[in-house]
């Protein structure tokens, strides 16, 4: 990950604005009031994640999606495609920068809060840079909280499910139709299990992260696919990943390329949206 906060900014406006977020994205847009955010994401239609972003809603017509990996202006052209008749505008905005904040810090004029599922806060602000914390040590408090980011190789990869979506709050199973709703909904209420589950990973050395996507079992095999890392203090790596539910526990060693991965324990609340499965 870059030692700098990557901002990938889609900005949605017009009278449609809602109507298209509320029918395209697996979250309930509706929920939402001017000055608010919530996690959300946008799936293709076999139910992977083609992209997480943060949807902050300005005002009544207006929305912004800051993207939580993959680059903007790719999504672009396939977002366009499903606005049809609806009186929506989709443009790629650059010029903006944020950061995590204090959660009770007042925000700069001109800052617009975003809020994170385990109670901290980012600023999000066109212009000028935002005071806060680096962001190596905002990607280290996203994987101590199972917060992902999607690198390349994870995108249209991955069930909501096996990144607990519902315990990050980016999915509602009781909105309307959206992109991928069938099988998200059926793998839910249908139950079965999760097959995969995010885990944090620890490894020896950084350095040894920097091209790892896949990752594999002492056998060989195919294990998951890791999300995120960061350089630690005394220069080992921490990763966020999605791993078969079978090598999750806390001790179990997976293989990144020529690294050694350890499972760590679960520092975030699971148990929820266990119903899934691919």
């Amino acid at each position: 990950m870059t030692s700098s906060a990557p901002t990938e900014l889609i900005e949605l406006t017009g009278p449609d604005a809602a109507a298209f977020a509320q029918a395209q994205f697996c979250n309930d847009v509706a929920a939402l009031t001017p000055g608010a955010s919530q996690l959300n994401a946008w799936l293709n239609p076999q139910g992977r994640v083609r992209r997480l972003f943060h949807l902050l809603r300005t005002d009544e017509d207006r929305y912004l999606l800051l993207l939580r990996g993959g680059d903007a202006a790719s999504l672009l052209p396939t977002l366009r495609m499903f606005v049809l008749r609806l009186k929506a505008k989709l443009q790629v905005l650059s010029g903006w920068n944020w950061a995590e904040v204090a959660a009770d810090a007042a925000p700069p004029s001109g800052a617009w809060p975003i809020a994170l599922p385990d109670g901290r806060r980012l600023l999000l602000r066109e212009g000028a840079a935002v005071d806060g914390l680096p962001f190596e040590e905002t990607l280290t408090r996203d994987i101590d909280a199972g917060l992902p980011w999607l690198p390349a190789p994870a995108l249209e990869q991955l069930l909501p499910s096996w990144m607990e979506f519902a315990r990050l709050g980016a999915l509602s199973h009781h909105k309307g139709c959206y992109p991928g709703q069938e099988i998200v909904a059926r793998l839910h209420f249908r139950g079965g299990g999760d097959k995969r589950v995010p885990v944090r990973l620890a490894a020896a050395e950084h350095a040894a992260l920097h091209e790892v996507s896949a990752l594999r079992d002492a056998a060989g095999g195919e294990a998951g696919l890791l999300l995120q890392q960061v350089k630690m203090p005394d220069g080992s790596g921490l990763a966020l990943a999605v791993v078969r539910r079978d090598l999750a526990a806390a001790g179990s060693v997976l293989h990144g390329g020529e690294s050694l991965l350890t499972v760590l324990p679960t520092t975030w609340n699971s148990g929820a949206d266990t119903a899934e499965t691919a």
